[in-house]
């Protein structure tokens, strides 16, 4: 498999426009379905879709087969597959970074970049809308190029910066939904887990097929300390002194009570649940957002 297909932050953070950011991870994804046991996703990732029986053979593209063996129909611009919905949290928050690995807010806006890329190339239309305190930023729903070049614009030029209302932020953007389609949200899901699970319940009832992605840091996983530490919460500006092991403890049971919840909520609602780390290749959490889309077809 080429090494491409597994292109890492660390590799990309020095690579500053979001635009080429994408761009090479699409590409590398693509080249590496190609190479993988995952070869028949690569064919949605063009402008084809696969040849249904019963239509006529002279949609067939004759070029392509002879490539491929494969029968695929040419996509054009009025085949808009489904409407999806990008939710990029960008509260405070969301800028840490424990070290070299990107901030979760520059992860999950370069993931989001790379969707966005994706499902616009397959004629879905994508909707954006990135929140903290409000969802003070959204992009109705198009299936155009100047559609995705508007949000890596808009993700481009946007901070973290305010306190966080994740819940009320999903709900929010539940009420506006008219259409069945996709919502993936994209949070460090900092927030009381009850509104969380409020909103996903209103997506539900929306008649979408969520994926919520939990980005966060390694260090939150693996959180250890020895001596004291001063803590200082990015939305607050609190700071808090603290034993390292017991804030470590702290964290550990914190986390895991706060993964429990959420997990049981979207187990129960059918929501697909994932917890990706800055330091993961963004094509595992692609490969979700694909496998997702594919049911919805």
């Amino acid at each position: 498999m080429n090494e491409t297909f597994f292109l890492s932050p660390e590799h990309l953070a020095p690579v500053r426009r979001l635009q080429l950011r994408a761009r090479l991870i699409v590409e590398g994804m693509i080249a590496g379905l190609h190479r993988s046991p995952y070869h028949g996703f690569s064919a949605e990732f063009s402008e084809y879709r696969p040849y249904q029986t019963g239509e006529s053979t002279r949609m067939i593209d004759w070029r392509k087969y002879a490539k491929t063996d494969r029968s695929y129909v040419r996509l054009y611009e009025d085949e808009t597959n489904l409407i999806a919905h990008l939710l990029v949290d960008k509260s405070a928050s969301m800028g840490f970074s424990s070290g070299k690995q990107m901030t979760k807010f520059d992860y999950a806006r370069t993931l989001a970049a790379s969707i966005a890329w994706i499902l616009i190339r397959q004629r879905d239309a994508v909707a954006l809308a990135v929140f903290d305190e409000n969802v003070d930023t959204y992009l109705p729903p198009r299936s155009t190029n100047t559609q995705l070049k508007n949000i890596l614009t808009t993700l481009d030029g946007i901070e973290p910066g305010a306190r966080t209302c994740c819940g009320a932020s999903i709900n929010r953007l539940a009420h506006g939904i008219k259409r069945r389609g996709l919502t993936v949200v994209l949070s460090d899901l900092y927030d009381d887990p009850e509104g969380i699970v409020k909103g996903l319940r209103h997506l539900r009832f929306k008649r979408q097929d969520v994926l919520l992605l939990w980005v966060r840091d390694p260090r939150e996983r693996n959180f250890t300390g020895d001596s004291t530490l001063r803590l200082q919460d990015l939305e607050t500006g609190e700071t808090l002194l603290l034993d390292g092991r017991t804030a470590a403890e702290y964290l550990r049971d914190g986390v895991a009570n706060h993964h429990k919840v959420i997990e049981r909520a979207c187990r129960e609602l059918g929501v697909d649940f994932a917890v990706i780390e800055t330091d993961e290749p963004f094509v595992h959490a692609l490969m979700r957002v694909l496998q997702t889309r594919r049911r919805l077809r």
